[in-house]
């Protein structure tokens, strides 16, 4: 059963017949129902499934720095941008054998600028410690923009990250992880985020590390 939302002429919500209507962001479209295909899928098809599973979970760890951070989208949700780029451009390997490329992962986007020499290091027990270097200041580049750092472990499956690190103008700052990381390698990356302008730099990947 469909339900009018606007009276007799305006848009419908549910199914009627083989069609279905629904409303996103104040805009109201009605799609035909799928048809069932006994058809095998293909091994793209196939691939392309095996990316989504391999994302859709994985991108949850981060899904707060995504909503707020992953802009410059277009007709759909952060979340879904983020995936939708990833799934194209962040997976190594042939399918089946597919994985998370790394250095390629985004889950921030936008056009506040970055920084340079940025490094990762770890020099004291289930720490990590970032740094970068800062160019002339202007909006794009401030001073008080907020600092976000990532880490993720492949072997225990599981992201650290600090979203309030201190600001730019620091050059540094550093991640504490919650529980144990010594021994284990993490993926690191640092962005930034300027309240006043509600504007994200695009994540950076500092490399692999081992936590001490």
């Amino acid at each position: 059963m469909a339900r009018i939302t606007n009276g007799i002429l305006g848009g419908f919500s549910g199914k009627v017949g083989t069609v279905v209507g629904a409303s996103w962001r104040g805009i109201d479209y009605i799609r035909g129902l799928p048809e069932p295909s006994n058809k095998p899928a293909t091994a793209l098809q196939l691939a392309q499934r095996l990316k989504m599973v391999l994302f859709r979970g994985f991108l949850l760890g981060v899904d707060q720095i995504i909503e707020n951070c992953y802009q410059n989208y277009e007709k759909t949700t952060p979340m879904n941008s983020a995936l939708s780029y990833n799934m194209q451009y962040a997976v190594t390997g042939s399918y089946p054998d597919l994985n998370i490329d790394f250095p390629n992962l985004l889950y921030s986007k936008g056009d506040l600028l970055s920084a340079s020499s940025l490094k990762v290091v770890s020099t004291e027990t289930n720490t990590i410690d970032f740094t970068w270097q800062n160019g002339d200041f202007n909006n794009y580049r401030g001073a008080q923009d907020q600092v976000s750092l990532v880490a993720y472990s492949p072997e225990g499956l599981k992201f650290a990250k600090l979203t309030d690190a201190g600001v730019r103008a620091d050059e540094g700052s550093r991640l504490i992880f919650p529980g144990k990381f010594s021994g284990q390698v993490v993926h690191c990356y640092l962005s930034f985020y300027s309240k006043a302008f509600s504007i994200a730099s695009t994540n950076e990947y500092l490399g692999a590390v081992t936590v001490i």
